[in-house]
């Protein structure tokens, strides 16, 4: 009977979580919510910490803490307000005059998550996990002249991740699991003369697989102290046969209709991330944690698109067209502290701050990934309601740097320019049921 129920609740979360519209991007498009509990300290100790079944995609060595049988449901839901306040220039057949312009470009989203704990002897521990590690969705309004750099942006990543844990001894354990990723990617702009009238929609998506692994260590140097070192590897992807439609009045030389071409293509790398992580009890009241995060962001360098429709001047009509969006990203690190505070034995209190660096240039940052260094303060508790079922809560917000946004992007025979700024914030609602099946 147990196991058929929690069959049917990660069927229904596996559903949810490919239906998802978007996500909102965190460093670059890195997500750290991969549960709901840890949106109340902003992931703090994440891979030291092994309090529920989701270590087993953050640090796979801590199932073996996990002592029963555990399931554990997550939904994150995020809201961005961000906003993008300059000029638009765009030269298609005319000389290019900039205009004035704000766009806002925020979404609300929700990313739910489903990990799963079984111990099956006393030093081999089993973990599954459905999560989404990256992913970004950006959308300005058709009726802003934004329009012509980038309507709709989004990139959903899915990972399947099956993990082992080992006991080594009662201090040190390890842990390997495998990151099956599905993926998808649309990026959408209008093509035009600044006149609606003559506006002509370009849409562009791909979807792929991938795989790469997570592994990882944890020390328990007393029951009150644990280090962890988690690893997530790169992953690459080859996107092969998308489809790319450009539809208006000025498709198939400037006759009106659709283009489509249904071999669009292009290879994004993404990236590893090494996190180190410390947690340490002084008393039964009062717990402290820390993570340091390394993201290898550089092997993200140019978002190259072949085989995209539209106008290709003198062609005037192709589909075959090559896009080039530089990105050249840097690597980065990311920072946060966090306490807990046992209130009783049913209710304790969560806490964090951090500081997560963004990767993008002031050189190459544009409108579809218009990233930010940020600082996160987060606040959350958890109400442990029977001896098995936990509930958790949490809440983060997300303060983001005015940053610049001043580069030209070449697609097709259109040339557009922006220059101004991008601001905003974001909040990350976190919930999560933790039911331990004995």
């Amino acid at each position: 009977m147990k196991d058929s129920i929690i069959k049917r609740l990660c069927l229904t979360l596996a559903a949810g979580i490919f239906s998802l519209p978007g996500y909102v991007f965190a460093s670059g498009f890195q997500l750290w919510e991969q549960d709901g509990a840890s949106v109340g300290n902003y992931h703090a100790g994440r891979a030291a910490i092994a309090a529920d079944a989701s270590t087993a995609f953050y640090n796979p060595a801590g199932l073996v803490r996990i002592p029963n049988k555990q399931l554990v449901l997550g939904m994150d839901f995020i809201r961005t307000d961000f906003s993008y306040d300059g000029t638009i220039a765009v030269d298609t057949l005319t000389p290019p005059t900039p205009l004035p312009t704000k766009a806002q470009g925020g979404t609300f989203n929700f990313v739910p998550d489903v990990h799963y704990a079984d111990p099956v002897s006393n030093n081999l521990f089993i973990g599954l996990s459905l999560v989404a590690p990256f992913g970004l969705k950006t959308d300005y309004k058709n009726d802003s002249i934004v329009r012509y750099a980038a309507t709709l942006t989004s990139i959903k990543v899915i990972d399947f991740a099956p993990s082992l844990g080992f006991a080594i001894n009662d201090k040190w354990s390890v842990g390997f699991g495998l990151d099956l990723e599905h993926v998808t990617a649309r990026f959408d702009l209008v093509t035009g003369l600044f006149e609606p009238i003559t506006d002509t929609s370009a849409k562009n998506s791909v979807d792929t697989e991938g795989l790469g692994y997570h592994a990882g260590i944890l020390y328990q140097y007393s029951p009150q102290t644990r280090v962890g070192l988690g690893y997530q590897s790169k992953v690459n992807l080859r996107f092969r046969h998308g489809d790319s439609k450009f539809s208006g009045p000025l498709a198939n030389g400037i006759e009106g209709g659709v283009q489509e071409s249904f071999d669009l293509r292009s290879d994004v790398t993404l990236p590893a991330t090494t996190t180190l992580s410390v947690f340490h009890s002084f008393n039964p009241a009062w717990d402290v944690m820390g993570t340091v995060s390394y993201t290898q962001w550089k092997v993200f360098k140019n978002v190259i698109m072949k085989n995209v429709a539209g106008i290709d001047l003198p062609e005037v009509e192709s589909n075959s067209i090559t896009v080039t969006i530089p990105q050249n990203y840097r690597n980065t690190w990311n920072y946060v502290v966090g306490a807990n505070y046992h209130f009783n034995e049913q209710w304790f209190f969560r806490s964090g701050v951090g500081y997560d660096q963004t990767p993008a240039n002031n050189e190459d940052r544009n409108l579809q990934l218009p990233d930010t260094n940020r600082i996160v303060l987060a606040l959350g508790g958890h109400y442990q309601a029977t001896k098995t079922l936990g509930f958790d809560a949490g809440w983060s917000h997300i303060f983001r740097q005015k940053v610049p946004v001043d580069v030209s992007q070449q697609v097709g025979a259109q040339l557009t320019t922006t220059d101004g700024n991008v601001e905003g914030y974001a909040d990350v609602y976190g919930f999560q049921m933790t039911w331990d099946i004995v």
